[in-house]
């Protein structure tokens, strides 16, 4: 079960049963998420030992050679997860957790994200991911 309280500092937060903060609004009405940066992509690529997707916004640093891989969490409908390859140069695959899909890959099928790029990934349906894939 969520928690909501606000801090001697204004700002509310949105807890999860686990006591991690998952979203907070300022003052102002500014939303903001959890973030991590300077993800590395599993060396060697594959669903099984791809890097684990820890947070609401993920940025991938280091994607040594093509088809390094990281894994979305399970679905669950309601979720979005945004991804930004930011290696130089390779491209990563996103894997579904297992069991789940996206975009009509199949189950288990990766997603291939070109350097520079970000994805959103939605879940309307749990098991089924969609990809929004930046320009």
């Amino acid at each position: 079960m969520a928690s909501f309280f606000r801090n001697i500092l204004g700002v509310m937060k949105v807890t999860n049963a686990a006591g991690v903060d998952v979203m907070k609004f300022d003052d102002n009405g500014y939303r903001y998420y959890t973030t991590t940066d300077s993800l590395t992509a599993h060396a060697g690529g594959g669903q099984g030992s791809a890097t684990a997707l820890p947070s609401m916004f993920n940025r991938v640093t280091t994607v040594a050679t093509a088809a390094d891989s990281v894994v979305l969490p399970a679905s669950v409908a309601g979720m979005c997860i945004t991804v930004t390859n930011a290696a130089a140069a390779n491209s990563m695959n996103v894997f579904p957790a297992s069991g789940d899909a996206i975009n009509a890959l199949g189950a288990n099928a990766a997603f291939a994200m070109a350097a520079s790029k970000t994805a959103e990934f939605v879940c309307i349906t749990a098991g089924q991911w969609h990809a929004l894939l930046s320009a």
